[in-house]
């Protein structure tokens, strides 16, 4: 059976994975925050058909982060879920065990 290192799991999750999961939220947070209404945007002739190209690009630029921050935080859970198999296979405590879980829940 191959060596697996349940601190290099819950590293890589915890310190890599979770943290660009967060930080692509908080772009996605920043995009639903920007109030691009038209008069606000622009008033010259023609500005509704740029606002209307801008905000659909918007748009597919917020939902392709968000799938990204999905994915990313989807790879940390896999980490983790891996790390909690190994543990349990080779009889780590239920204390440390749910650490680990809390570390999942908390994701």
């Amino acid at each position: 059976m191959p060596e697996y290192d349940e601190q290099a799991l819950r590293g890589d999750a915890n310190n890599s994975w979770q943290p660009w999961s967060l930080r692509l939220q908080g772009w996605v947070q920043e995009i639903d925050a920007l109030e691009l209404d038209l008069p606000t945007f622009s008033i010259v002739s023609g500005a509704d058909r740029l606002h209307a190209a801008v905000t659909s690009q918007l748009s597919s630029i917020r939902d392709y982060v968000h799938d990204g921050e999905e994915v990313f935080e989807g790879i940390a859970r896999a980490l983790l879920d891996n790390a909690i198999e190994y543990m349990e296979m080779e009889d780590y405590s239920q204390e440390e065990i749910r650490r680990v879980e809390t570390e999942m829940d908390s994701l």
